[in-house]
């Protein structure tokens, strides 16, 4: 079971309950708390931001306690930018700029504990289009169209919004590496709720290109939650972090290439 709560845990808790007919006593342990940190650089003007809060208990209510007072640097170049709190456990850049081919380095202290992560930002791939595929039982799903560089190993992530909202229920949100596909046209088809889906609705796609640890994080988040294309892991424990010293979540420097368009 893993320390903290997500509301893809949450999902699984509800399927289980409401899915047998049976109830079962399930006795939770409550776990010390953690930091959770995450950090996000990209290739569009800042600030970029960082924020920092704490796990909670698995009978508490789904609130994450922001942390404040934290230092907060990033590093790159020889230059530091030192992040000020512009709200509870959220912590802004001030001219830190995202370039492809930098390597970032975060370091964070907070309530005495240091943490470090690096990420270097991938060159950009472009997005080229979107189209759909009909699926069975009239389901609709987007293809992402894009080339695939060759000779340099690539990872993705793919995030859908439709009217400017992220897909519910953590859904529209997928990766991709191109260990098999490597310099070839890719033709991604993103599976999702295709309830989410409606005729007329304008659908963005954003692709961005993350660092092999990054990716192996978000691969892992999604096999955890059941959001990825395969089954959920059997036994969910805490995703893989790029962060040392113990705390939860990532820390991720990657570029961004969107594409919109109406549902047909």
């Amino acid at each position: 079971m893993p320390l903290y709560k997500t509301k893809y845990l949450i999902s699984l808790v509800l399927f289980t309950v409401y899915g047998c007919k049976k109830v079962i006593d399930v006795k939770l342990h409550n776990a010390a708390t953690q930091i959770v940190i995450t950090g996000d650089i990209d290739n569009r003007p800042g600030p970029y931001k960082v924020s920092i809060s704490k796990t909670i208990d698995f009978s508490s209510e789904n609130v994450f306690p922001p942390v404040s007072g934290a230092i907060v640097k990033i590093k790159a170049n020889g230059i530091t930018d030192s992040l000020t709190e512009t709200s509870p456990g959220i912590y802004s850049t001030h001219f830190l700029r995202g370039r492809p081919g930098t390597t970032y380095s975060l370091f964070v202290l907070a309530e005495g504990k240091e943490y470090t992560a690096t990420s270097t930002m991938p060159q950009p791939v472009q997005l080229d289009s979107i189209d759909f595929r009909s699926g069975r039982k009239n389901t609709l799903y987007a293809v992402a169209n894009f080339q695939d560089p060759e000779g340099v190993p690539n990872y993705y992530q793919f995030i859908e919004y439709v009217n400017g909202n992220k897909f519910r229920n953590g859904r529209g949100n997928s990766v991709f590496d191109d260990r098999l596909s490597d310099g070839r046209y890719i033709n991604r088809l993103l599976y999702d709720d295709s309830s989410d889906i409606k005729t007329g609705a304008i659908l963005t796609v954003q692709m961005n290109c993350v660092d092999k640890e990054v990716y192996s994080y978000l691969s892992e988040l999604l096999q955890i939650s059941g959001g990825g294309e395969g089954f959920s892991s059997p036994t969910p424990a805490n995703p893989t972090s790029n962060i040392s010293g113990g705390a939860l979540g990532y820390f991720s420097a990657h570029t961004i290439s969107t594409r919109s368009v109406i549902i047909p």
